[in-house]
Parts: structure tokens; sequence; C-alpha cells
């Protein structure tokens, strides 16, 4: 069966195949090999050393996660303008670069552009 890889780099295997995990081998004659996997997490036993907690994150950063996930919206658009604030700064500085130089996406539809003019002649 052949497959075409469209224009975002992606091929679709069909439903049968959704939801699965599979390994990417790229092989030196240039094929590629797709190998369904099973995944296992690892547990890290609790630890002194991770200040109890789950085994990942401390104690600490779990009260912190639990606490941002109460926060209310007028919370949250506070800690942005603090946040945004506290970087005015380097935000301008990002903003006059972009202005000059243009995103990332406009640099790569120029580049593509170019290069298909320069094969086009």
């Amino acid at each position: 069966m052949l497959k075409e890889v469209g224009a975002s780099g992606q091929i679709s295997l069909g439903k049968k195949y959704a939801g699965q995990l599979f390994d990417m081998r790229y092989l030196e004659d240039g094929r590629v090999e797709l190998t369904p996997v099973k995944v296992v997490l690892a547990v890290q036993e609790k630890s002194a050393s991770h200040g109890g907690g789950d085994g990942w994150l401390t104690s600490e950063r779990q009260a912190r996660r639990k606490a941002a996930a109460a926060r209310t919206v007028g919370q949250l658009e506070q800690a942005r303008a603090q946040w945004e604030q506290e970087n005015r700064e380097a935000i301008d500085a990002m903003n006059k670069r972009m202005t000059g130089i243009g995103s990332m996406a406009r640099r790569v539809h120029e580049w593509r552009g170019k290069n298909q003019a320069d094969r086009n002649g």
C-alpha cells in the first residue's frame, strides 16, 4: 500500500491505529520504520531528596501547582499584567526586533518563495 506524505509532513495510517504509539527509526538506506510499541511509565520511589511528593514533584511544587489551578480569572489577569509590567523592556525590545526582521512565519514564507523562484529560473 502506498501512502503519500502531505504538505504538512504527515501521513495517515487509518483509524485502526488511532491513539497508538510507534517507535520511528530512520534507516541508512532512507527508509522509515514504524514499530507499534507499548509504553510503561517508570515510577520513581518517594525519597528524601525529592521532598516526598509523588516522587517527581516536590511537595512545594505540588502545592504551587494546586494553588495555580485554583486561581480565578481575575487573579490570572492580575498575574499576567504584573508579569507584563515586570518584563515590559524585554517585550518592547522583542517587538522592535520583530518589526525589523519579521516573524519566523514571515521569514519562512519569504524563504520558500525565493527558493521556488530560484528553482523556476
